[in-house]
């Protein structure tokens, strides 16, 4: 069931699973708490919290731009109105460079920290695919046709060859509706405008960098960079695309269960 907690006049859909040690789950550009849908019963050991970040899901959409800490603030209000002091914290993509925010500002809340497939700073290529994307939710008016090219990006080459792209766009509309232009676009700037580089050093909490090699967004020299900026931190990679917990949920989980154990 729904809960809602509310920061900077918005509220947050957030809901729990699972028993055991918290985890709160951040999720990336355009993704909702369905998501995490495959993973999150891998994980039932723990008690998750997944929340829906401004502009997209349940949430309320926002009124004007923002930033990942403004997004972070988001996800410690949601801990806050779940009643935990601390957690485990799981970020993915945009979802990563918030958990990071997060330490930073309030590095007592976070227990340990795993980073997937994630960035401290955007490169030329990657802000060049955002603005590509943004363009393509802009002109691209069959949800068919944008969902499938999205997946292009998204996805690697094992599971596209797995399954028509066609199949996978279908799939992924009936499980909730696009997010609309001007909330992506929000988002979307947001992740254009993170660099948590020349802070990392500051994180004490250990933590987990997953990369994955067919990952399109970030390659594994995004997760290197923040593994060697961040004192003990440890690297793992998960042969998948940009969203392992999609497309090896198994493998995923576990890498998080075995670092969290």
């Amino acid at each position: 069931m729904d809960r809602f907690a509310t920061h900077d006049g918005l509220r947050l859909a957030y809901d729990l699973a699972g028993t055991g040690r918290p985890l709160l789950i951040t999720g990336g550009l355009s993704a909702d708490r369905l998501f995490w849908g495959l993973t999150r019963p891998l994980l039932a050991d723990h008690t998750t919290l997944c929340f829906d970040n401004r502009d997209i899901g349940a949430s309320d959409r926002a009124s004007g731009p923002y930033t990942a800490a403004d997004m972070a603030r988001d996800a410690l209000a949601v801990m806050d109105s779940a009643g935990w002091d601390s957690a485990d914290v799981l970020g993915h993509s945009l979802g990563g460079a918030i958990a990071q925010e997060l330490v930073l500002m309030a590095p007592e809340r976070v227990h340990r920290l795993i980073l997937a497939n994630t960035f401290a700073r955007q490169d030329g290529y990657s802000r060049e695919i955002l603005t590509l994307l943004k363009r393509l939710r802009r002109e691209i008016a069959d949800p068919v046709t944008y969902v499938s090219t999205l997946a292009t990006f998204t996805l690697g080459r094992a599971a596209i060859a797995a399954m028509p792209l066609d199949t996978i766009a279908r799939m992924a509309l009936a499980a909730g509706p696009l997010q609309e232009v001007d909330a992506f676009e929000r988002q979307a700037d947001a992740s254009a405008g993170c660099n948590t580089l020349g802070r990392l050093s500051a994180i004490r909490s250990p933590t987990l960098v997953i990369s994955s090699p067919d990952d399109r967004f970030f390659a594994p020299a995004f997760a290197r960079e923040i593994a060697d900026a961040i004192p003990g931190a440890k690297l793992r990679d998960i042969p998948a695309g940009h969203c392992p917990m999609i497309e090896a949920p198994d493998l995923f989980a576990r890498a998080v269960r075995e670092f969290l154990a």
